[in-house]
């Protein structure tokens, strides 16, 4: 599992820069709004106008997809994590217009964690993250859509907090948001949580003109978006849904509205039918998903609940899969409802130090301030973070995997904006004046400070920012050297068997499954001793064989049915 995305930002001397430039924020932007003669009242400057303008929105969509592909670190990155994998696979093979591919010839060959080789090929994942990538899968850049998916959120956000509060309090927001370590590392990649959060956010703006408008559109769309996080991410699903629902049965029952839930409620079945149409091709049982049957056959334990289950996975695993269960079903062990008020409060810190890392906890304590700032809207979409960190207490998972409460990120960010915002109002302000409200800031002075502030807030997101760059590159070294050892085979047809060091490390993947097994140039399989290396390569005789040993960091030719070994290449 790869690191929290903001450990090596805390050093003594970066804090301080840091907190310095925070604090800095904070006084531009109280500065600029006392020392400048216009008053506090409706008039609207050409900067106000320029937020409110939709190319603000274009820019914020472009500078956000920039960010975020620096922070990849790569033209075309590739993916590094086990889930990572899983999802991109499924992607290719969503491109194909199918939901799984056939079983390899002897599928313990291709055994990949997260990833179903029989009785076929397929992420146990819920397919909707996938089905979104295949886009990119179908133009050949796979990046593409986790990039434009987190470019959206970025422009919906700015959207969103525009409506609420104003122009200017949407770009602190969105400046805050898109410089958290958790963005910078985690929305540079291919995980399913970008799905997610777009979801949400499409889902509270449906919200919103729904309940200003009683458009029928409107209601359709909310259950659009809360199914498809559903068939992306069943348990924040839960967590986004209970609030929605409440307010949406209580809107409904109000206004005799019946006839409109249902067709809405139609419209988020049609939806959530693609998982038993998904269940049926991939496992063939539409009562049982992929995920419950990988669980199943590889990690009987990770189920959600409370203690370790013992039951024994139904089919063998290997020594790669034995050391990723040892390591995560020891998290199961504490789990307990006893545990859960120090489970809770080590998460909640964890995320902290993620969303607020850059500034070293000072804008954490802006959110704090930004409490007092909160309106039913914004109290709604606050709470509805909170709970998905409360409705994971069901699931034990690592602290420091802050991954899992990503959709909450927009809510904290806007927290931190208003809250920065509402204490620089309180600077120099006479006793006899009342605080600045939300309103105020519309006004052209707090528009003009609030930009200034946001700038000189960057200025710790660009540490960030070529902190996290130089991890996405690290992450991805041992995996890029494996590759740089494929290119230098150069038959039409190879297989590479590959043989992992007693110290492998078990989150870094070298087998791999493709989407065009049969077109696919080098098989990238576990070396299984020579006797069934050389029955797999019975069923493809035109294949070349070589041996990749980790140990020794070398690549040889290799011929099982002679039991020779000779050296191919000393890379």
């Amino acid at each position: 599992m790869p690191r929290n995305p903001s450990v090596e930002q805390r050093t003594p001397t970066n804090e301080a820069r840091l907190i310095t430039l925070t604090l800095a924020a904070i006084l531009v932007v109280a500065l600029v709004a006392h020392l400048t003669g216009r008053p506090m009242a409706r008039e609207r400057g050409s900067l106000a106008s320029r937020l409110d303008s939709r190319s603000s929105v274009a820019l914020i969509f472009l500078v956000t997809f920039a960010v975020l592909w620096y922070s990849w670190g790569a033209i075309t990155p590739i993916p590094s994590v086990h889930d990572e994998l899983a999802y991109v696979l499924q992607a290719q093979i969503f491109a194909q217009g199918k939901w799984a591919l056939p079983s390899q010839p002897i599928p313990s060959f291709w055994e990949q964690p997260h990833v179903l080789v029989e009785p076929t090929v397929a992420a146990k994942y819920f397919p909707g993250h996938a089905i979104v990538m295949s886009v990119g899968a179908l133009v050949g850049w796979l990046p593409l859509m986790p990039l434009a998916l987190q470019s959206c959120i970025a422009a919906l956000l700015f959207i969103l907090v525009r409506r609420i509060a104003s122009g200017g309090v949407a770009l602190l927001t969105w400046i805050i948001w898109v410089t958290t370590p958790m963005v910078l590392y985690f929305g540079a990649s291919y995980y399913s949580e970008s799905t997610t959060t777009l979801c949400w956010l499409f889902g509270w703006y449906a919200l919103l003109e729904w309940r200003e408008s009683r458009r029928l559109r409107w209601l359709l769309a909310v259950a659009f978006f809360t199914a498809w996080g559903a068939v992306t991410r069943p348990l924040t699903g839960v967590a986004y849904a209970i609030p929605m629902g409440i307010v949406v049965l209580y809107d409904v029952s109000t206004g005799r509205r019946w006839r409109d839930l249902a067709l809405a409620l139609g419209a988020g079945l049609v939806v959530l039918a693609l998982l038993p149409i998904w269940s049926a091709y991939t496992t063939g049982d539409w009562r049982v998903t992929p995920l419950m049957l990988y669980t199943r056959m590889y990690m009987p334990y990770d189920v959600p609940g409370f203690g370790l289950l013992t039951t024994p996975p139904a089919h063998a695993i290997t020594p790669e899969l034995v050391q990723l269960n040892k390591a995560y079903s020891a998290m199961h062990v504490h789990h307990l409802p006893s545990n859960l008020l120090r489970i809770f409060a080590m998460r909640a810190r964890y995320l902290s130090v993620s969303v607020w890392g850059v500034t070293s906890g000072v804008v954490g304590l802006c959110a704090l301030i930004g409490l007092r700032t909160l309106t039913r809207a914004t109290a709604f979409a606050v709470g509805t973070g909170v709970l998905l960190l409360i409705v994971y207490l069901v699931f034990a998972t690592p602290a420091q995997w802050t991954l899992y409460y990503y959709e909450s990120v927009p809510g904290y960010a806007y927290l931190s904006a208003a809250g920065l915002a509402w204490l620089a109002s309180m600077i120099g302000r006479p006793r006899a004046v009342p605080p600045a409200s939300t309103f105020s800031w519309r006004s052209p002075r707090w528009t003009r400070a609030l930009v200034l502030g946001g700038l000189v807030l960057a200025l710790p997101g660009l540490v960030a920012l070529k902190i996290i760059h130089g991890q996405h590159r690290e992450d991805r070294v041992r995996l890029m050297r494996f590759n740089a050892l494929l290119a230098t085979i150069h038959d039409a047809r190879a297989v590479m068997f590959v043989r992992h060091s007693t110290a492998h490390d078990p989150h870094v993947q070298f087998i791999r499954n493709s989407a065009h097994p049969s077109t696919e140039r080098i098989w990238v399989v576990y070396d299984r001793g020579e006797r069934e290396n050389a029955r797999l390569l019975s069923y493809a005789p035109e294949r070349k064989a070589y041996l990749f040993d980790e140990t020794r960091g070398r690549t040889y030719y290799y011929e099982p049915r002679k039991s020779a070994l000779a050296a191919f290449s000393a890379r």
